[in-house]
């Protein structure tokens, strides 16, 4: 556990969360500069409110990868915008990333293949893989930080490898 009063402990925290942080927002947005901002934003907000954190009602990392959660979402909601047609009628979109872009900046072969097989899953897919692999929460864990039964989290997780399974295999085919 973390001492609050000690200062050093913002460092410590940075140490073992910034790339658990980092790869759980990348995962869940796929775009590098977007995730670079959304990760600086979710420490400042850690920092500025380390003296709101209860442990009586969350352990430090869920506390940590709720604040990461709501950033990514506040994000997605920027990102929308409404459009009016020539009816009247009012129309949502969202900036899209371009994937291709993205995945050019990316040097490494293996982690293309990720990224692409990833852009494939669906948004509820990746946030559970994200939490899964990068935030290394169990299955229960999971659960209780997104509201769904353990018996759901399971099959989300399970549907989601075979999928990526099934994609990065037909890419290793192409190559």
């Amino acid at each position: 556990m973390y001492d609050f009063e000690d200062v050093s402990c913002v460092d410590k925290i940075y140490e073992d969360y910034f790339s658990k942080i980092y790869n759980y927002v990348f995962y869940r947005l796929l775009h590098r500069e977007q995730t670079e901002d959304i990760v600086s934003e979710v420490f400042l907000k850690v920092i500025s409110n380390l003296n709101t954190f209860n442990s009586e009602k969350a352990s430090f990392s869920t506390w940590i990868f709720n604040i990461a959660k709501n950033a990514i979402i506040d994000h997605i909601r920027k990102q929308r915008h409404v459009v009016y047609t020539m009816d009247g009628d009012a129309r949502e979109f969202s900036c899209c990333v371009d994937f291709d872009e993205q995945c050019e900046l990316i040097l490494n072969e293996e982690r293309k293949l990720l990224y692409k097989a990833l852009a494939e899953l669906d948004e509820k897919q990746r946030h559970i893989i994200a939490l899964k692999y990068f935030g290394e929460f169990t299955n229960r864990k999971i659960a209780e930080m997104t509201g769904m039964n353990e018996s759901s989290v399971s099959t989300v997780c399970f549907r989601a490898i075979a999928k990526l399974r099934a994609a990065l295999k037909d890419t290793s085919n192409d190559l």
